[in-house]
């Protein structure tokens, strides 16, 4: 690209997820713009095009990845439709950002990073948390050696927005695949794998504790869990619990905590954000009294940010830094790859798959070459 040309991205989908992560993280980039929207309604779709100033909408993806007015696109729309549209972009040689989980099977996952290679062009999926600054600090941490050498993670990702009985897309198994284990628990299985290295096996389980509605048309359809529990073993030995439930209340306005613990030869680290105004990591070094001290967040990783509210960090970090859908622009800008990319993504769909396996095989771990 000349250097005075902006990278023109098309988002297929228009929740209210690409109205607060997409939309606004492009607003003002100094080199990437939204110049085309799609949707299934087009009318809906010129509605949530129109505040924002994109002045393309389309109701066919293939239209838009065939229109001239992208240069790369994003694919926010939902989980069974991932795959067709991935790998139609990449085939005509755009960059793709594409949510998670990227595909519904692992053969799909894997042809997708493939197609990547190939296109060399860069990719990205969107895990989210690991830009956050207390987990940027936790990575940091860990890697100059806090802790030593890893024995035991413990990670807690409790939420509720599934408490009621209303039809979700997320937990019909023909749209997502899977449901909390493909939602929150990739999330999870990446953030864990980026702190302390490769899972080489784990074992699975899942709860299914709600009965939920029928599809809006009126059609059954083969429910997916809404809690999931997974044990890991890692490279270097070390053991992990990852629990995600959509199900668990916990009176915050988010209605969201996360939470980990990280044990090992060195020392300990504890992790806690609340989704309100906590945010913090504590710690105590071997041999040290407890209980663990507060560590201090260094400005470094707050890139700017308030501190006050989560929230408040959360925007800032993906709509004014260079983070996630910011920086994939930049490195298309600049003729770059990053990570995490569609391999990555893949790699964690391969992880779901084993877990999904160890399921099947009532709960017995599975290798993860």
């Amino acid at each position: 690209m000349t250097c005075d040309s902006k990278v023109r991205v098309g988002i297929v989908g228009i929740s209210w997820w690409a109205d607060a992560m997409y939309l606004p993280a492009l607003a003002h980039h100094p080199r990437g713009e939204i110049t085309a929207l799609c949707g299934r309604d087009l009318g809906r779709t010129r509605a949530a095009a129109e505040p924002w100033g994109v002045p393309h909408a389309f109701d066919d993806w293939t239209a838009m990845l065939d229109s001239g007015e992208i240069d790369a696109v994003i694919v926010a729309s939902t989980n069974e439709t991932h795959y067709d549209i991935t790998m139609a972009a990449l085939e005509r040689g755009l960059p793709v950002l594409c949510e998670k989980p990227v595909a519904l099977t692992i053969e799909q996952a894997r042809e997708m990073a493939a197609a990547a290679k190939t296109a060399g062009v860069a990719t990205m999926v969107p895990f989210t948390y690991r830009y956050m600054p207390s987990n940027q600090y936790l990575k940091w941490l860990i890697d100059d050696g806090y802790v030593g050498r890893p024995y035991s993670l413990n990670m807690r990702y409790f939420s509720g927005y599934a408490r009621g009985s209303e039809y979700l897309w997320r937990f019909d198994t023909e749209k997502a695949g899977s449901g909390i284990l493909g939602d929150l628990g990739t999330h999870w299985l990446d953030l864990a794998r980026w702190l302390i290295g490769e899972v080489v096996s784990l074992s699975a389980s899942l709860g299914h504790f709600v009965e939920r509605d029928r599809r809006p048309d009126g059609g059954a359809y083969a429910q997916a869990e809404d809690s999931a529990f997974i044990t890991a073993r890692f490279e270097s030995g070390a053991m992990a619990s990852l629990h995600t439930s959509a199900v668990c209340w916990e009176g915050t306005a988010f209605g969201q905590v996360h939470a980990l613990d990280l044990h090992g030869t060195d020392g300990t680290l504890h992790a806690y954000n609340d989704w309100e105004r906590t945010q913090e990591i504590t710690g105590v070094k071997s041999g040290e009294r407890g209980p663990a001290t507060v560590l201090p967040i260094p400005d470094q990783f707050w890139l700017g940010a308030p501190r006050d509210t989560v929230h408040d960090t959360y925007r800032h970090i993906f709509r004014h830094t260079e983070s996630m859908t910011r920086a994939w622009v930049s490195a298309i800008a600049d003729g770059r790859t990053l990570e995490p990319d569609l391999a990555t993504g893949a790699r964690v769909q391969e992880l779901v798959a084993a877990a999904l396996a160890s399921v099947e095989d009532g709960g017995r771990w599975q290798d993860t070459p």
